[in-house]
């Protein structure tokens, strides 16, 4: 009976003593060399440039009116005056409120394609960890969450290298 009880104690401090295989992913280089994140983000910012382009046309148009309007406005009736006054401040209120609209809406849909890529490197991770064996892959980045880990337990460029494999750019 002391066989068996030793044999038992013996078998559950192997389990116990087993140790978890871990890992951890520096949270900043996977998303800042993630190819698709990049590409998603290019695409924002040149589509907010050509938006910018676009509006400085109309401004520089409006700023145009506005010159002539001080130049030119002393000259004019008290009513031209009053007439053109307003027409500048309501030009100058749709501009500014195309540029908010057009602005914001492409500021949405770039955080609703960033936080998709996002999930999309969370799930990647996790999918590795799965596959891989791991029983925790920690997140190092600014916060502190890792403070030091060896560097044969970095797992970023092997998530990386997978991910920018499995990503095939699309044509524009």
């Amino acid at each position: 009976m002391k066989k068996i009880g030793m044999l038992l104690v013996t078998a559950m401090m192997a389990v116990a003593c087993q140790t978890e295989k871990t890992g951890f992913v520096d949270t900043e280089e996977l998303l800042t060399e993630y190819a698709e994140l990049k590409s998603a983000k290019d695409r924002f910012t040149k589509q907010n440039d050509e938006i910018m382009g676009e509006l400085e046309l109309k401004i520089k148009s409006y700023q145009i009116k506005e010159d002539l309007f001080r130049k030119n406005g002393p000259s004019m009736s008290r009513k031209k005056q009053e007439e053109t006054y307003n027409e500048l401040g309501a030009e100058a209120q749709q501009l500014q409120q195309e540029r908010q609209a057009r602005i914001g809406q492409l500021q949405v849909e770039s955080q609703k394609v960033i936080d998709s890529l996002i999930t999309k490197v969370k799930d990647k991770v996790k999918a590795y960890g799965k596959t891989n064996g791991y029983s925790y892959i920690y997140g190092s980045n600014d916060a502190g969450s890792v403070l030091y880990g060896k560097d044969e337990l970095n797992l970023t460029e092997e998530i990386l290298t997978e991910m920018n494999g499995e990503y095939a750019p699309k044509e524009d």
